[in-house]
């Protein structure tokens, strides 16, 4: 029986994770929640599991969270909450599915603890990467990817040499605007970069979609996890999302991972690995008629993806430059005060404008993170609509 940790349940990873555990309640169980501000959602998930331990936004959130449950768990909040329910005595996996900088932390105290940490959190592993491999190492636990594509990569990778690998290309659906000119992109609307043709995510993610931002951390993301070179990392945009990676080998084959695009199926991967039960995804049906295409995706209409190339060569401390900025550009865009064309610039500027250096600390990563966010934020105060 699996003892799981939920950080961040009220989310879309979050509620998928406990469709899982609702499938193999003789595998799963729940023994921690990390929740915002969803007090409904949480309390419904708590009543349901039962969590001894469960985390919340702010202390009045607590306390509210407290009258309305029928038992009496411990209840935390703020990063201490977060911190208490990754590090939860009882709990041997940890699905780290907090958006943003803000999971940095807790991902990397679960692996220091040697716990299973099935990361959904792109951020952690972006951002500190080389710190988050530190505290794998030391903790003596796993790192699973829940992320489609790397999921998808883990399979297909798996015990294979490094030096068989010639290359990986991990799939973009290329968000709303795969097919828009180059103008009409620079105008989008919010309304319209949140409407996504294949996935339903929460708003942050479909924005990074649209911007391809996502799959340029991904990038970065598939270098930390298998080792991998940028030039060994492609992208290709397949609209259907139903290849979500593939390998290529020095022999000049390829192989292709394939599923339903449902994040119950890389979830599941990664809480029952090495194991392969049924579950809540229906098997693929081959017999069902359909058409695949693949294409190259235009780094002129979607910059992002160019910036976190950029960010991934030079090393150390610029994805945690880019990923700060593009938090910050993105949010800023969401409330109305840049143009979705600015979100690529304010990434751009604030990359360019501070100084990289190599990763020794999670402190310097934070600092780093903080840095990027008054530079960015500065950037989006004199750009504001």
């Amino acid at each position: 029986m699996r003892r799981i940790a939920v950080l961040g349940s009220t989310g879309s990873i979050g509620t998928s994770t406990l469709d899982v555990v609702e499938a193999h309640p003789d595998r799963l169980s729940v023994v921690a929640l990390s929740a915002g501000r969803n007090l409904e959602l949480v309390r419904v998930q708590c009543e349901r599991w039962k969590p001894s331990c469960v985390s919340v936004a702010e202390e009045a959130d607590a306390r509210a969270l407290a009258g309305l449950l029928t038992y009496k768990p411990h209840i935390h909040w703020g990063a201490e909450g977060l911190m208490a329910c990754a590090l939860h005595p009882e709990a041997d996996t940890v699905v780290a599915a907090i958006v943003g900088a803000a999971g940095l932390a807790s991902t990397e105290a679960a692996l220091r603890a040697g716990r299973r940490v099935c990361v959904a959190n792109k951020e952690s592993l972006v951002v500190g990467g080389s710190l988050m491999l530190r505290a794998l190492e030391a903790g003596g636990g796993e790192l699973l990817p829940v992320d489609s594509e790397h999921a998808a990569l883990h399979q297909l990778l798996a015990g294979r040499p490094l030096e068989t690998i010639r290359e990986v290309r991990i799939t973009a659906s290329g968000g709303p605007f795969r097919d828009w000119s180059l103008e009409r992109i620079q105008a989008a609307t919010v309304e319209e970069a949140l409407n996504h043709p294949t996935w339903k995510m929460g708003p942050k993610i479909t924005i990074d979609s649209a911007t391809l931002m996502n799959k340029g951390l991904e990038v970065i993301e598939a270098a930390v996890l298998f080792a991998l070179k940028a030039d060994q990392i492609q992208v290709t945009v397949h609209p259907q999302s139903q290849v979500h990676a593939m390998a290529g080998f020095t022999d000049g084959s390829y192989q292709l991972q394939v599923c339903g695009n449902d994040m119950k199926h890389p979830i599941q991967y990664a809480l029952l690995y090495p194991d392969r039960l049924p579950g809540p995804v229906a098997p693929y049906d081959w017999d069902q008629l359909r058409t695949w295409s693949f294409g190259v995706p235009d780094l002129e209409r979607f910059p992002c993806l160019a910036l976190a190339y950029e960010a991934l060569r030079a090393g150390g401390t610029a994805p945690a430059i880019l990923n700060a900025a593009n938090e910050e550009s993105v949010a800023a865009f969401l409330a109305g005060r840049i143009g979705f064309w600015d979100i690529a610039a304010c990434n751009r500027d604030t990359l360019s404008s501070l100084a990289t250096e190599p990763v020794h600390s999670l402190e310097q990563v934070l600092d780093t993170d903080h840095a990027a966010r008054l530079r960015a934020r500065t950037w989006i105060e004199k750009h504001t609509c």
